[in-house]
């Protein structure tokens, strides 16, 4: 868990091919579901209508592949019902980075949004992620991806994992 640019979808992708597991975006899963775009979700269809189909992609998911590495969407922690559900089903992470790092890494992946005419986006963020830092914090394991290469995240990550789960149980 964590928002988009601190690391979740390399980290997961990494770490699923090292554990020989399925990795999945759960973003991916609910644009399938909803047969459309997330700016199509939720332009036309709203918020709840996204959330309804968070919800229903990850209970998927659980059911289809219980071992699995899942990249979740920013706002998974926004929907108390979904978010208590992958706490109670998953080992969680928060990937966490500083705010800056957030926009950094998101502007590098091609991504201007963020800073197009928006003078406060960087104050936006260190709000957004102020407020979901609770959220964020109950996840069973954390990682800081700031000032870190891939390379010494993704050792982190794993040394994290070890630590918490134990050498047999890290799948």
């Amino acid at each position: 868990i964590g928002l988009r640019g601190a690391g979740k979808s390399s980290l997961g992708l990494m770490l699923a091919d090292e554990l020989d597991l399925p990795f999945i975006e759960l973003t991916r899963e609910v644009e399938r579901l909803a047969g459309c775009g997330l700016d199509e979700i939720h332009s036309l269809l709203g918020a709840g209508a996204y959330r309804r189909y968070e919800r229903r992609a990850l209970e998927e998911v659980i059911e289809q592949c219980p071992r699995a590495v899942i990249a979740t969407p920013g706002g998974i922690v926004s929907d108390p019902t979904t978010f208590n559900l992958l706490l109670s089903q998953c080992f969680t992470v928060w990937i966490k980075a500083s705010a800056q790092e957030h926009m950094q890494r998101v502007m590098a992946q091609g991504d201007l949004r963020p800073m197009a005419g928006n003078r406060e986006a960087m104050a936006d963020l260190r709000r957004i992620l102020e407020g979901r830092a609770a959220l964020y914090a109950r996840a069973d394991l954390q990682i800081d991806t700031t000032d870190r290469t891939l390379e010494e995240a993704f050792t982190l990550l794993r040394e994290g994992l070890r630590d918490a789960l134990g050498p047999e149980d890290e799948g």
